[in-house]
C-alpha cells in the first residue's frame, strides 16, 4: 500500500497541484501544498513574498515548512518547484514518505507555466534562463522514489499510473512509473 505520505516534486507546470488533489481524493487523504503553508503563515502571496522579502526569505520559509511536514500524516503533499532543490532536501523528503517526481519535457512544462499566470521564477527571465533553471533542478528531482512523465498525459492518467505504482507489492525502493 502507499506510504504514509506521498510527496510530489517537479518543475512548475508539471501538475503537482492538480495531480495532488486527485491523488489525495483517490487515497482518501488530505492534500497539502507547501506554498499554501507558506502563504498562510506569511499573509502574502508567493509573488508578494518574492517582491517584498526576496527569494532568500521564501527559501527559508520553505525550510520551515519542510520541518512541519513531519507532523502531518496520511497526506499527499505538493512541494513548490524549488523546495527539493537544496543539498540534503531530497533525502529529507524521502525520509518523510514516498517522493514522486512529476517530470516532463521542458517545452511542455514551460508552456503550461506561462499559461498558468504569475510565477515569480519566470519573472524577468528569458526562456533560456528558465531552461537552465529546469536543468539545474533535474539532478534533485531525479532522486525521487518514483517518476511519471506528465508531458503527454493528463492529471487523471498520471494518478492512474501513480496508484498502480504505489499499490504494487513488488515495487522496489527506486522503481520508475514512467508511462
Amino acid at each position: 500500500m502507499a506510504a504514509d505520505r506521498v510527496i510530489l516534486v517537479g518543475f512548475m507546470g508539471a501538475g503537482k497541484s492538480s495531480v495532488g488533489r486527485i491523488l489525495a481524493r483517490h487515497l482518501g487523504r488530505c492534500f497539502v501544498e507547501t506554498d499554501d503553508m507558506i502563504t498562510s503563515k506569511e499573509g502574502l502571496s508567493i509573488p508578494e513574498i518574492f517582491a517584498t522579502r526576496g527569494e532568500a526569505h521564501f527559501r527559508a520559509a520553505e525550510e520551515e515548512a519542510l520541518g512541519l511536514l513531519a507532523w502531518k500524516s496520511d497526506v499527499v503533499i505538493a512541494t513548490g518547484g524549488g523546495l527539493p532543490c537544496r543539498e540534503g532536501r531530497p533525502a529529507a523528503l524521502r525520509a518523510l514518505g514516498t517522493v514522486v517526481w512529476l517530470s516532463g519535457d521542458f517545452e511542455t512544462l514551460y508552456r503550461r507555466a506561462l499559461a498558468a499566470g504569475e510565477r515569480p521564477m519566470l519573472a524577468g527571465r528569458t526562456r533560456d534562463e528558465v531552461e537552465a533553471l529546469y536543468r539545474s533542478r533535474e539532478l534533485f528531482y531525479r532522486q525521487a522514489d518514483l517518476a511519471v512523465d506528465t508531458s503527454a498525459i493528463g492529471p487523471d492518467q498520471v494518478v492512474a499510473h501513480l496508484l498502480r505504482a504505489l499499490r504494487s507489492p513488488e515495487r522496489g525502493a527506486r522503481e520508475r512509473a514512467v508511462p
